[in-house]
């Protein structure tokens, strides 16, 4: 589906003018955490006296290279250009790396050849997943690395996979921090950012965390810092020869690659992002939009009237349908989180991991998805339906409060023979029967958009998308007798 100009520019900017959700933002620790900014001036000293060639950051999983791993420390990292600077401090999240990283000044003032990272088992690990969802921690490792990259520009980076963490393959927290390795993997380009996951080294075949390796179920004893070290060294080799060796491959681990995806199941309902494997994510329009969205619902104070979900065509209300909006933003709270290009697992991923559906109590969800698997796919009408149902479902546990508005795919192509066209429609005959007329109401106002030939380019002059009068004159009218109803204004 083509992007209009204004929708790409929606898209790319990140809204400043929102609360920033906890994993981006720069955290000092405060008072009641005296004793970690004491470990930070503790490092300042380092960094003052010229840092080091080897630098990792993290949490205590890498504060403790100085006690549990201090043979390997000691045997290893102590001595010229292979000495390390641990900036690991216990409890730590991403926010407080942040803070760190910059106002802190843990990476200025030297040059560093290779700079480690593995950051967010706490921020699993401290809140719920409805207050601190997967994507969280994958904005807030994200933006560490472009921390990292603008204050170490010459320096390779190793992003490790946040380690497994409980007892079983099943442990809450560690099916966590899988989403996130599944994603953050993609950050690396084996260039200037290399990824290194080794947990298949720590677990049994069925998947139980290795009490040998790690005795409270989450920090390493020696064994797991002797072989934190073997895995990394080839990476470290390769920094420090300034290329002259060559450069080792990322490293992945097929565990948590196919523990996230069950082959078993459709991929239309494959709970799936889009995030591009393009180093570190800067040119990554779709994590930006996910930015500001999350970033909108932190400043929501827990309470938005109406909510657009769904594809470009819903996304484009930020673009020909700016006005139609203004209009709405008049009485009504609005999220619009409609992304150009997605399809049903899209918003899958997005409302299960993504937060969109979290952090506040809607009235009104609007919902239309569905184009993009035709379009992009031909996926067939019964994959389509079991996308919607399984978007349906997770809507009513994730917001039972709120009135679904069910719109049916819009029609695309300039006639009723149009192929895809036929395709939507037979979705479209099977999803109106989810629609209860209470908590799920169906609202098709399809005809509005096509002439006495079935042709609908006068309000959708690409055959796809809406434009200006499509939103004004069409969508708007349809919709708000029901938003009127729902909001009780």
């Amino acid at each position: 589906m083509k992007k209009t100009i204004v929708a790409i520019a929606a898209a790319l900017s990140v809204a400043s003018a929102f609360a920033s959700i906890r994993a981006v933002s720069h955290d000092d620790y405060g008072k009641e955490n005296a004793w970690q900014r004491k470990r930070h001036n503790e490092k300042m000293s380092e960094v003052a006296n010229g840092g080091a060639k080897v630098v990792f950051v993290g949490d205590s999983i890498t504060h403790f290279w100085e006690s549990n791993g201090k043979e390997q420390l000691n045997k290893y990292f102590s001595e010229g250009d292979m000495k390390m600077l641990d900036l690991g401090i216990s409890a730590d999240r991403t926010e407080h790396v942040l803070w760190r990283l910059n106002e802190g000044r843990e990476l200025d003032g030297y040059e560093a050849k290779c700079v480690l990272l593995m950051i967010g088992t706490n921020n699993s690990g401290h809140f719920p997943i409805e207050k601190e969802p997967p994507a969280d921690t994958i904005l807030g490792i994200r933006e560490i690395l472009r921390t990292i990259r603008a204050k170490q520009p010459k320096a390779t980076i190793v992003l490790t996979a946040i380690f497994p963490r409980g007892a079983t393959a099943d442990d809450a927290r560690r099916l966590r921090n899988d989403i996130v390795n599944k994603e953050i993997q993609k950050f690396a380009d084996g260039k200037t950012i290399f990824w290194c996951d080794f947990s298949d080294q720590m677990l049994t075949a069925d998947g139980r965390l290795s009490p040998d390796i790690f005795p409270d179920l989450l920090h390493p004893n020696a064994l797991g810092y002797e072989i934190w070290y073997a895995a990394v060294k080839p990476y470290i080799d390769y920094a420090l020869s300034d290329g002259k060796l060559p450069a080792p491959a990322n490293r992945y681990s097929t565990r948590v690659n196919d523990r996230v995806y069950r082959l078993d199941q459709g991929i239309s309902v494959f709970p799936a992002t889009r995030i591009r494997s393009e180093g570190y994510g800067a040119k990554d329009w779709w994590l930006d939009r996910l930015l500001e969205k999350r970033n909108q619902i932190a400043d929501s104070n827990g309470e938005i009237d109406l909510v657009f979900f769904g594809d470009s065509i819903t996304h484009n209300w930020e673009g020909p349908g700016k006005d139609s909006l203004a209009e709405l933003l008049k009485t009504y709270t609005v999220l619009d989180i409609g992304y150009s290009g997605d399809k049903t697992e899209n918003l899958l991923w997005r409302g299960m991991y993504g937060g969109e559906l979290d952090g506040y109590k809607a009235k009104c969800i609007m919902l239309m998805i569905g184009t993009n698997n035709t379009w992009h796919r031909s996926d067939k009408p019964e994959a389509i339906v079991a996308g919607i149902r399984a978007i349906l479902d997770l809507i009513a546990k994730k917001q039972p409060q709120a009135t679904t508005l069910l719109l049916p795919i819009f029609p695309i192509g300039s006639n009723a023979q149009d192929g895809k066209r036929m395709n939507n429609e037979k979705a479209n005959d099977v999803i109106k029967n989810f629609a209860d007329g209470k908590k799920v109401v169906w609202v098709d106002f399809n005809a509005k958009f096509l002439d006495e030939k079935g042709d609908n380019v006068a309000l959708m002059p690409d055959h796809c998308h809406p434009n200006e009068k499509g939103y004004a004159e069409v969508w708007l009218p349809s919709v708000l007798p029901y938003f009127k109803e729902v909001c009780g204004k």
